[in-house]
């Protein structure tokens, strides 16, 4: 059956993603928004627009009834789920059908089989694919669990039946810590998937995170698009992938392409799927688990292959059979794509919101940027604090992270912090470089990844910016020198400002005098001489203080210029053993009670934020003197939660 109208029923970049395939196409495309959502870019990007309204994600995106009435009212014959909402949800996929439209993804049935951990590994015994040794069984209860665990032998890892994405994962490295991983893993996939069935698997010491991508037509055939290396992972969710693995041979390459090819046909998949792999250090490889949906990842399989995965999908989805055959499929060069999250590495990971004031690209730079937002758009926590995707090819992997390095440069998200420099830090890594690397490497290597002190040359640009009136030329009097005083990354410093004119700068940094040229400010980027070189600089305000934030080169920092003279704040600061909410959530549990003894470092309560959970832990000895809060309430970021004394 030809399709000639598509509803998309997801959000941000990949909807936008799916509608740029289906405009090649010549077919028609249907967005959804929540009200929340309606100046985000896909809310306007379709040939019709609707709007689910306000409320819940129940309410909007997982409005399965709602959805598929759309659907029908709009005249679209066929659904793409994206990925992630209702994209392996198999009671949609049934009610998809039901209603006589096309579900753009596989069967009911491979979903249901391979969306549980369980099931999916009980058909690879069948299958005869190879399996990390584990327990699978229905029977859990605690005792049997962990008896099953030592029988396995420490460590292993605790891992939910149902879902993704890192959630209900724990790892155990003995006995005494089992039973209270176990809770904490039951309570996350209760939570984050209905379900806190969980299954036991020995876990491999270093190992990389190889994927296969598979996409089968609507004949009966299966073909394989190579492997993925995803191996750059933080909390199991990838932060990094390539094409195509340093670690392959040929050899390998096929045998795990060809298992993947196996398990397609042997559960008569249809459409686009991965098929997840545990690589040994030893080379022996093990399933990991089966994806029934595009991948995050899909374009750098795009860019080495050369193909559309997504009007594959479409292709399958109408029963159509491909017009290639498996040895047609070749890679060519190599690919990296990075995931730009909202997000402060330098601050344990956490989320971040705003609004984005600025998305700066350089166009001069070549690379694929798959991107949900737009200028002026604001970051919310209801979703995932992914804000875009970054992808570079080039004829080999050195030339390809040379190339994303120059990407990450040329694309700023002005206004709100992302993880844009940790990225940089782990391509600049001597062990990405060389290829060494497995899913513990950013855990590894945590030290190495730390923010670096700026440069004298760096920071005196810096201070530069901070000393531009926003609102005036202030390059257009010659200024007498004088001293000024800033707040730079939590601690004060002092610059003398030698020259400041329209014809050139000069400023002494303890005992670095740097001279420039000014060639240009405007706006939100100021554009430097310096000895021959150009330097530029982003810069936004973030607060109502005058706090910029400032991009240069590798380095995003945030300085504030202080006054003379300090003004003492009337707002009397938190004492010492408040404990904040470091950003906006839900009180999802609290451990402790009032007047309980904790010791510094013991989980006080777990607020849950953007669909993960956060610990809040004693900052000191003492005692609860107060709880500010109850189980379910909501909070914004920086509230006091709770008193130690």
């Amino acid at each position: 059956m030809k399709i000639n109208k598509i509803l998309i029923a997801n959000r941000g970049e990949i909807a936008l993603r799916v509608i740029k395939t289906c405009k090649d196409l010549g077919i028609e495309t249907v967005t959804l928004y929540a009200l929340n959502d309606r100046e985000l870019p896909h809310a306007s990007a379709g040939d019709q627009n609707i709007s689910l309204g306000s409320g819940s994600l129940a309410e909007t995106y997982l409005n399965q009834e709602r959805i598929i009435e759309i659907a029908k009212e709009t005249g679209a014959q066929a659904i793409h789920p994206g990925y992630g909402f209702l994209s392996e949800n198999t009671e949609f996929c049934k009610k998809v059908k039901a209603a006589g439209l096309i579900f753009i993804g596989p069967s009911v049935e491979a979903i249901e089989l391979m969306g549980d951990k369980k099931t999916s590994k009980e058909k690879m015994e069948e299958i005869g694919v190879p399996l990390i040794p584990g327990y699978h069984g229905d029977d859990q209860s605690i005792t049997v669990l962990k008896k099953e665990a030592e029988k396995i032998g420490f460590p292993v890892l605790i891992k939910a039946t149902a879902g993704g994405g890192g959630k209900g994962m724990r790892i155990v490295d003995g006995a005494s810590e089992f039973e209270d991983a176990l809770a904490s893993a039951k309570r996350e996939a209760k939570n984050a998937f209905g379900n806190d069935q969980v299954l036991l698997e020995k876990y491999i010491v270093n190992p990389r995170h190889i994927e296969i991508q598979l996409v089968s037509d609507g004949k009966g055939n299966h073909f394989h698009f190579f492997e993925r290396e995803c191996s750059i992972q933080r909390r199991y969710q990838k932060v990094v992938e390539e094409t195509p693995s340093v670690a392959l041979d040929d050899e390998l390459r096929a045998n795990m392409c060809e298992t993947a090819v196996k398990i397609a046909s042997g559960i008569n998949y249809l459409g686009a799927g991965t098929i997840e792999l545990i690589l040994a250090e030893d080379n022996s490889f093990y399933f990991l688990e089966m994806n029934t949906r595009l991948q995050v990842e899909h374009p750098v399989t795009e860019m080495v292959t050369g193909v559309d995965l997504v009007e594959l999908q479409i292709l399958a989805a109408s029963g159509e059979a491909f017009d290639f055959e498996q040895s047609d499929i070749t890679q060519t060069g190599h690919a990296i794509e990075v995931r730009i999250y909202a997000e402060d590495p330098d601050n344990e990971f956490l989320p971040t919101t705003g609004k984005i004031q600025q998305i700066e690209v350089d166009s001069e730079v070549s690379f694929r940027l798959d991107c949900g937002y737009r200028d002026g758009n604001s970051i919310s926590t209801s979703y995932d604090p992914m804000l875009a995707k970054l992808i570079t090819w080039e004829q080999d992997r050195d030339l390809a992270i040379e190339s994303m390095q120059d990407a990450l440069n040329s694309v700023v998200f002005g206004g709100t912090k992302t993880n844009r420099d940790y990225l940089k830090r782990i391509l600049n890594h001597e062990r990405f470089v060389d290829g060494d690397i497995n899913t513990h490497f950013i855990a590894e290597e945590s030290e190495e990844l730390q923010k670096e002190e700026l440069h004298p040359l760096h920071f005196c640009i810096v201070s530069l910016v901070a000393e531009l009136d926003l609102t005036k030329h202030v390059w257009d009097s010659y200024y007498v020198p004088h001293i000024k005083r800033f707040e730079y990354e939590g601690r004060e410093v002092e610059v003398l400002v030698l020259k400041a004119g329209s014809d050139g700068v000069e400023v002494k940094w303890g005992s670095d005098t740097q001279r420039y040229s000014v060639y240009s400010k405007e706006n939100n980027r100021i554009t430097l001489g310096y000895k021959g070189e150009v330097l530029s600089a982003y810069f936004y305000q973030v607060d109502q203080k005058g706090t910029l934030q400032v991009f240069i080169h590798d380095f995003e920092v945030k300085v504030r210029a202080l006054p003379k003279v300090s003004v003492k704040s009337g707002v009397a600061a938190f004492g010492e053993g408040a404990l904040q909410s470091p950003m906006p959530g839900k009180i999802f549990k609290i451990i402790q009670t009032k007047g309980k003894t904790v010791s510094k470092g013991q989980p006080v309560l777990i607020l849950e934020a953007m669909k993960m959970e956060h610990t809040i832990k004693a900052n000191k000895d003492g005692v609860i003197k107060e709880l500010f809060f109850k189980e379910g309430d909501q909070v914004q970021g920086g509230v006091l939660l709770c008193e130690i004394e």
